[in-house]
């Protein structure tokens, strides 16, 4: 069977004792209630990458606040996923991903970032280590698609200010509605795709040969949820 995973799902199997359960539900059952993403974040990051890109077409440079990112020579509009994947050939997953933005330096190496709408937490580990292979992938997947040497993988939290004192700020309205001001945060992300992406991919070819799920790693919260689901169906109970 052909696997096709994303860079995000492929997130998933990152944790040193990941669900293989709930990885296989997903991989086998489409279009889940719970896989659904509030379009109010995705309206957000689609206003950030297109304000960002806007702005480097009309000064040909970064915002100030993004100049820590180094010298930038170019804007690359990122492929879609469609375009944007590669096939592993030693198990033949196909990792597809959609960057939100590819930078080329002017030394002709490539920075990839990732837009995030919130505040940056160092203690989300969990989050942070997701991130980490989501771009990861994306610097895995640039090598064979023309982007290559990626050498910088960034992500750029930003982060809405929230605070009374700007609330209170007439700089918070506009004469439609309210301005929601947001925060640049850049946090530097490792690079090693060769090391991360490999054990990655055997465990997605572990999850996709088997027939039946395996038995839930123990106090997954959206095991006992899914199971709470079923047991509620079967029997009627509200």
């Amino acid at each position: 069977m052909s696997v096709s995973i994303s860079a995000t799902e492929l997130a998933n199997y990152a944790p040193r004792y990941p669900c293989l359960r709930c990885a296989w539900v997903r991989m086998k059952v489409k279009d889940l209630p719970y896989q659904s993403f509030p379009t109010i974040f995705s309206s957000i990051d689609s206003f950030t990458k297109n304000a960002i890109t806007a702005y480097f077409d009309t000064y040909k440079r970064l915002p100030d606040w993004l100049s820590d990112l180094g010298e930038i020579h170019s804007s690359i509009k990122p492929p879609g996923w469609r375009k944007f994947y590669r096939v592993d050939e030693e198990t033949g997953i196909s990792v597809r991903g959609e960057a939100d933005a590819i930078f080329e330096m002017d030394d002709g190496a490539h920075l990839i970032a990732d837009y995030k709408t919130s505040k940056y937490n160092p203690e989300r580990t969990y989050a942070l280590e997701a991130y980490e292979v989501q771009l990861n992938a994306y610097a895995w997947i640039a090598a064979s698609a023309g982007f290559s040497p990626v050498n910088k993988l960034v992500l750029i939290f930003m982060e809405p200010n929230s605070s009374r004192e700007f609330a209170e700020n007439a700089d918070s309205f506009s004469s439609q509605g309210l301005n929601l001001g947001f925060v640049a945060k850049i946090v530097p992300v490792k690079r090693h795709p060769e090391n991360l992406i490999p054990p990655l991919l055997e465990k997605v070819r572990l999850v996709s040969e088997m027939k039946m799920p395996p038995a839930p790693r123990g106090r997954c919260r959206e095991c006992r949820n899914l199971d709470t689901l079923i047991v509620r169906l079967a029997t009627g109970i509200n």
